[in-house]
């Protein structure tokens, strides 16, 4: 993998991880700064609804924040593109897709087929 390709997508990690961290403390301010007084049911059961949201938000970004930094700790000790499963270099195209990929398109294809035997 060309040099300048990794420092390409160690870039947009680092942009995604600062987005990430960002959207993490808009959040946790406009509920902080909500108002826990509110004597409307409806507002209550509002306000409630937009909390449950905000919160499974937070923890979809939490564990793309961890995959984003598993990424740039890869990156930083060399093994950045390899699969996890295989070993196989995982190709430049799927990496710019999916900069914080852990497996090739092959192996990632045969665990899905395995949840999905496993499911039915």
């Amino acid at each position: 993998m060309k040099s300048n390709d990794i420092d390409q997508i160690k870039k947009d990690l680092t942009q995604l991880l600062d987005n990430l961290s960002r959207n993490t403390n808009e959040v946790l301010e406009k509920w902080a700064n909500t108002s826990e007084t509110l004597s409307d049911t409806l507002d209550k059961a509002i306000l409630q609804t937009e909390m449950d949201y905000a919160f499974c938000r937070l923890l979809r970004e939490g564990l793309n924040k961890e995959n984003i930094m598993r990424a740039l700790q890869k990156i930083d000790e060399g093994t950045y593109g390899i699969c996890e499963a295989c070993e196989e270099e995982i190709s430049i195209g799927r990496l710019k897709a999916i900069p914080d990929a852990r497996y090739c398109i092959f192996c990632q294809n045969q665990m899905e087929k395995e949840k999905i035997m496993v499911g039915a």
